[in-house]
Parts: structure tokens; C-alpha cells; sequence
């Protein structure tokens, strides 16, 4: 379509990807522009997702998630609303249906398609809003990736819109990258780093027995790795010299941490700086100035304030803030040195979950933001020549590969990897590019109460990270978080895990963390459709979710109160995470806890908040009416807050002593802990167990790791 044409009130300019009305106009990306001419060329059908993702990408691979954004996007820029549409209405389970009317100024393509193969003149005609109808690809004939079209007349119209697009710095699938196992051991290893030279990779491993974190580095093309540090601490993130002499390092203990230095050819070590806190270190958390006279890495962070980027200086040993996110933010991670030593990437989250890139010039000033994505980025990497920065992230569903350019741009998906893809670190030559690649089954598991002895059964399992299960009072439904569909949404299954469905459709917005009402009619959950993360609740009996919570700061992690006219929740309005309450139909929060708080639930008798906190070990409660908290356990363990559930007569949780874990039973006051159930395995922290009121069933999260090792990419550029 390379006239324009009109939607409602818009003109449409695909030439140029412009749209516009009255006197203002905005670009859209090239692949935005190309969703909006597909719907426009059906607008009175239905088109599946699959009919959209074949029409625009049908050279290359891409989940729904990356398609919902796309909507998301044309919304926004013509501003329209998901909940009332008069521009792009979505049918659930079918896909999108262009409502406003379209007047094609000049040649158009076939309502249809053509079957003679040419290309119909549609002379300028409002066309109006028929009954609803649908234009699905069958779906038998699908493969994942590809589908027939047989339609020359919308070929010509994709071909001519692709046309425009700017070439991309990746190979499409048809020039797929080389790559080649780099380490095959037994356990972890991970953080990949090139020396200068690129010829040998320094990176982390936790041994045969998965003991502890060592930094080693292997020569490309040898077997044998060296062993370079030897502590009994956790070590993470090397980064190498410009010389190629030196490592440095981060390392924490029982008793200590700090940044370390060790020779490259193996030797003493020693330590140069000691941060004040550890922030997201399992992310490529240092970066060494190409000048060699200073380290980056992020630092900072407490209760009250976010984290920054810190520079130290090697000669003096003194060490700066250089970035200042946002107070109420989670903060800045993750920092990389560009190659010429002038910008400096890093990460920037409002909360760990919710997170995009950022560059900045290294000698200070306001960073400019290159990702809106509101994803988790797992490490970044400049590529050789410091026009783009290669990166991980779960933008589309699984944490995958991604290029942008460093001036800001579309990001392009890297054709490399079947499983999650962490930590690239691209050569300084350019001509390779080595990342971690594992997997992990996500499942959530049963136990019957009433039969201590019997083993536990699975009834989710997934590699789409299935979590946060709760059961609904009656013990009939389960409530979860799952990135089934993509992106993040709240879904609910039978008790048994079976008939799952999808209750929420926030599309780009990370969703989850559900809770059930007492009447088992409403869950409430987090959800970030416009950054910041607030309450929402949704009747299960049909309607659209209603806001709880809302404003300038984070609100997450809900519960209902034993009455349900109450929803207590997480929230850092007040600056620290603290534990809220505010009226389930919306109103006024209040402040609860004083002292800290991050996930609240309320006794069956209506007297007591319990809660755990973000950054403490235990459990603690107090009294509704107000007054002074009480800690009542050690259990669970930091950053497990998630890991416990009350019934009328007790309190389930997890317990973790001398590296083992187990779920234990404790009464109301937190004294005579039972041992109810030891695990095989530790479980992954944050949120994952639940129990129904009547203390039979109890679900708790899991995850089995299969492993992660190091994969590199020959001819990378």
C-alpha cells in the first residue's frame, strides 16, 4: 500500500510510517506501521494473531508477545483504549478486528485478496463496520514459524511495506549464526567474558559438586579450563583488563564482600574496594574503562534508596555515584563501558521485574532511555564497533537474545539458541559472541495434608515459568501467574492443574501475583499497564479488571482481608516497602506497618496482620487494630517471603536450616513447628505456596534446573 489512507480521523502515511491528525504527527516503527496496514486491509474481519505474525514477519520467528506490543503500540500513538475501543477492538482467543472506518485515497489492496493475482483500485469510500466475521489461517496447516498465504495481492502489499524498513543488524533465519558448545561441564557456568584479544573467555562455574562460585578461564580451542580463584565464597561478574593482565571480580562471604583482583595467568588476588551492598551481581555487574583506570559497577541501594551506578577510581580507591534514578525506583544495574571508553550502558528498573536499557556519555549527564519494554534484562554487551548493544531479556516470553542500536532504534531479535539465553559478551573484534544458555522445567506441586506421607504431585509443569499458585478457599481452583500466552498474565485451573485458562489480557504489562477474594468471586493482582505497577480486581464472572490502587509508585503483592471489604498490599509510596491496606472497591490507602513490610495476610479471625519483609528472614505479625509488630519465627528464609500461608488453626511455611528445605507446620504464635514435608531440592525464592482454609491441600511452587553452560557464536557481527 503505497498511498495513504485514513483510519477515523488519521491520516496514514506507511511510505514514511507517519501517521497523523490536525497538526500533529508521529512515527511508527516499521513493523507497527506494517500490523496497522494488515488490519487495515481487513477492517471489517477478525485476523488471528497467526494471520498478522505470517503477514508481517513471515521471514523470521516471533512470539504473540511481540505482536501485542505492536497493537499496544498503534494504540497509544492513535489513542485508543483496549477497555473501550473505537480504533482496534480485541476478540479473546481469536485476535484483532480494526472497528473505526477506513478510506483508502488510492489504489488499496483487495478486501480479500485476489485469485487472479492483481491488485484491485478501491476508489475513496468509507467503509463501514459490518457484523463481526472471521479472516483465520487454518490452523492445521501451521507450522510454528510459517505460514501459506496464497494471496499475491497482500504479498504485494507486504513486500512493498517491507521495502521500507531499515536493514537490521542480524542475520535472518535463512544466514543463521554458527555456534559451538564452549563448556560442557557438570553444573553451572555462566557470565561469560572476553579478554582483549579474544582468544580466551574468563566465566564462572560452580564446580562438579555445585558447591561455590570460582572465576576460570579457558583458551578457545583448548579443553582444559584454569582455575583462577579458589575461595569458598561466591564469586561473579569477570571483567578483564585492557591489557589482558588482570580480572577483576566480585565476591561475597558469610562475613564479607568486595571487588577483588586476580592475575589472568593465575596468582595472588587481592582486594580493592568493598561495595556497601550486592545488587543483581549474577547479571555482568562490572565493567572495566578501556583507559584501565576505572570500574563501574552498581551500588547503593537500601531501604529508603534505589541503587546507582558507581565509578571507582583504581589509583585513589575512591568510588562516586554517576547515575541518580529515580528515588522510588528499584534502580540502576548491570553498567558496561562502551568500546571507546565515551558512553556507558546499564540497566534501570522501577521495580527488579520491570526493567529497560539506558545509555549515558561516561563523562556525566542525563541518560538517554533506549527500550521501553518493562521487561527483565538479563546482562548487556556493546558490540565491537559501539553502534549497538547486544542484550538479554524476556521482552518476548523466554529470556532470548536482542541487538539496538545505541542511538536508539528498533530492537532485532538474534537467531541464536533454542532455550533461555543469559550474559552475551561480545569479542572486541567482533567476530564472536559467547552467551550462557540453559533451561528450566517450571512446575507447581500438590501435597495432600491429610496423608503426611505421600509424595507430592505435580499438576503444572512447564518451561513458561507457571508461579505464584493460590487456591481458592473451597480448594476447587487454582490461581497462578504463567508466561504461557507470552507475556506474563494471571491464569486459573482445577485444583488438579487441568482446564487452564487466561483471566487477564493486560498484553505488554507484567501481571500476576492473584489472590482470591473470600467468597472465591474476585482475584486481586499486580499489573503494570503503564509502567508503575498497582492493585487491580477482577469479578470471575465476567467484567474487566478495576483499579484498586493507583499513583506515582509501586503497589504490589495483594491479599483480601478476612471480610473482603479490605486489600492489604506491598507498596514503597511512603518510600520503603511497606505494607498498605485500601478499600476492595477502591479509595483511600492506608499505611500499615511502620518497620517494613512486603507481603501481608490477615488471620481468619480478623485480629492479626502477618507478614514477612523484603529483606529479613522470618515472620512477623501484628495487631489489626494497630500497635507494635511482633517477630514470631526465623523462617522463612530472605528472600523466600512468599513461602507461607495461614489456616484458622496454624501456619504453613518453609524452612530451610544447614542448606536443606523442608514445609513445616507452626501454630498461630509461631511455636511448636512440625515438620510436615522435606523437599529434594531448593525451590526458587519470592512467591510459591498456598493453602486451603481447611488445611488439606498445600501447592508450592518449583523449579528443576537442567543445567546452564556456555555457547559462542562464530562469525558474529
Amino acid at each position: 500500500m503505497k498511498g495513504s489512507f485514513h483510519i477515523a480521523d488519521w491520516e496514514v502515511e506507511p511510505q514514511i510510517n507517519q501517521v497523523r491528525r490536525q497538526n500533529h504527527s508521529f512515527h511508527l516503527e516499521p513493523k507497527v506501521m506494517q500490523v496497522l496496514v494488515e488490519l487495515a486491509a481487513h477492517s471489517d474481519e477478525v485476523l488471528s494473531k497467526e494471520h498478522l505474525i505470517h503477514a508481517v514477519w513471515s521471514d523470521t520467528f516471533v512470539s504473540d508477545d511481540v505482536l501485542t506490543r505492536c497493537i499496544s503500540e498503534i494504540r497509544r500513538v492513535l489513542d485508543d483504549d483496549a477497555r473501550a475501543p473505537k480504533i482496534i477492538q480485541t476478540i479473546p482467543k481469536s485476535g484483532y478486528r480494526l472497528i473505526a472506518p477506513v478510506v483508502f485515497d488510492k489504489a488499496a489492496p483487495p478486501k480479500n485478496g485476489s485469485s487472479n493475482g492483481s491488485t484491485a483500485t478501491v476508489e475513496a469510500a468509507t467503509v463501514e463496520t459490518p457484523p463481526l466475521k472471521t479472516a483465520e489461517t487454518p490452523r492445521k496447516n501451521l507450522a510454528p514459524w510459517i505460514v501459506a498465504v496464497g494471496v499475491l495481492a497482500i504479498a504485494v502489499v507486504y513486500f512493498a511495506i517491507r521495502a521500507t524498513r531499515p536493514p537490521v543488524a542480524q542475520p535472518g533465519p535463512e544466514e543463521s549464526y554458527r555456534t559451538i558448545p564452549f563448556t560442557s561441564y557438570p553444573g553451572s557456568q555462566t557470565q561469560p567474558a572476553f579478554s582483549p584479544d579474544g582468544n580466551q573467555v574468563a566465566f564462572v562455574w560452580n564446580g562438579e559438586g555445585g558447591e561455590n562460585r570460582n572465576i576460570y578461564v579457558k583458551i578457545i580451542g583448548s579443553e582444559t579450563p584454569l582455575q583462577l580463584t579458589h575461595d569458598a565464597g561466591q564469586d561473579y561478574s569477570p571483567t578483564w583488563s585492557p591489557d589482558g593482565r588482570s580480572i577483576a571480580f566480585l565476591r561475597y562471604t558469610d562475613t564479607d564482600r568486595g571487588i577483588f583482583m586476580v592475575p589472568a595467568l593465575g596468582g595472588a588476588e587481592h582486594k580493592v574496594f568493598t561495595p556497601t551492598g550486592i545488587v543483581e551481581w549474577e547479571r555482568n555487574a562490572l565493567s572495566w574503562s578501556p583507559d584501565g583506570k576505572r570500574l563501574i559497577f552498581s551500588d547503593g541501594k537500601s531501604a529508603n534508596s534505589p541503587s546507582s551506578i558507581f565509578e571507582l577510581d583504581l589509583e585513589t580507591g575512591t568510588a562516586k555515584a554517576i547515575t541518580s534514578p529515580p528515588k522510588l525506583w528499584d534502580g540502576d544495574s548491570g553498567p558496561a563501558f562502551s568500546p571507546d571508553g565515551k558512553k556507558i550502558a546499564f540497566v534501570r528498573g522501577s521495580e527488579g521485574w520491570v526493567q529497560d536499557l539506558y545509555v549515558m556519555d561516561a563523562a556525566g549527564g542525563e541518560p538517554t532511555r533506549l527500550t521501553n519494554d518493562g521487561r527483565m534484562m538479563a546482562s548487556i554487551s556493546w558490540a565491537a564497533d559501539g553502534k549497538s548493544i547486544v542484550y538479554s531479556s524476556n521482552r518476548a516470553g523466554k529470556f532470548s537474545l536482542w541487538r539496538i542500536p545505541a542511538t536508539g532504534g528498533t530492537a532485532e531479535r538474534i537467531g541464536v539458541g533454542t532455550e533461555d539465553a543469559f550474559g552475551p559478551s561480545v569479542s572486541r573484534n567482533g567476530d564472536h559472541l559467547a552467551y550462557t544458555q540453559g533451561s528450566s522445567i517450571y512446575g507447581i506441586h500438590r501435597l495432600d495434608l491429610k496423608a503426611p506421607k505421600s509424595a507430592a504431585t505435580t499438576i503444572l509443569s512447564s518451561t513458561q515459568q507457571d508461579s505464584a499458585p493460590k487456591l481458592s478457599p473451597d480448594g476447587s481452583r487454582v490461581a497462578f501467574q504463567s508466561w504461557r500466552s507470552g507475556t506474563q498474565e494471571v491464569w486459573v485451573a482445577g485444583s488438579d492443574g487441568k482446564n487452564p485458562e487466561r483471566v487477564t489480557s493486560f498484553e505488554k504489562s507484567l501481571t500476576g501475583s492473584p489472590s482470591w477474594s473470600p467468597d472465591g468471586k474476585q482475584l486481586a493482582f499486580d499489573a503494570r499497564p503503564e509502567g508503575r505497577s498497582h492493585i487491580y480486581a477482577l469479578r470471575l464472572d465476567g467484567g474487566q479488571p478495576k483499579a484498586v490502587t493507583d499513583g506515582d509508585f509501586n503497589d504490589i503483592l495483594p491479599n483480601w482481608s478476612s471480610d473482603g471489604k479490605w486489600v492489604y498490599f506491598a507498596s514503597n509510596r511512603g518510600g520503603a516497602w511497606q505494607i498498605w491496606k485500601a478499600p476492595s472497591e477502591g479509595g483511600t490507602p492506608q499505611q500499615v506497618t511502620k518497620h517494613g513490610g512486603f507481603v501481608g495476610q490477615e488471620s481468619f479471625d480478623g485480629k492479626w496482620l502477618y507478614f514477612a519483609k523484603p529483606d529479613a528472614v522470618g515472620l512477623f505479625r501484628m495487631p489489626v487494630s494497630g500497635g507494635d509488630e511482633q517477630k514470631i519465627m526465623n523462617q522463612p528464609p530472605e528472600a523466600y517471603w512468599g513461602y507461607w500461608s495461614l489456616t484458622p488453626n496454624g501456619i504453613y511455611y518453609l524452612n530451610e536450616t544447614g542448606g536443606k528445605m523442608s514445609i513445616e507446620f507452626a501454630e498461630l504464635d509461631g511455636t511448636h513447628p512440625t515438620r510436615v514435608h522435606v523437599l529434594e531440592r531448593g525451590l526458587p525464592p519470592f512467591s510459591g505456596l498456598s493453602v486451603t482454609p481447611d488445611g488439606k491441600t498445600l501447592l508450592y511452587n518449583d523449579r528443576v534446573e537442567a543445567g546452564s553452560h556456555i555457547t559462542l557464536v562464530d562469525g558474529f557481527r
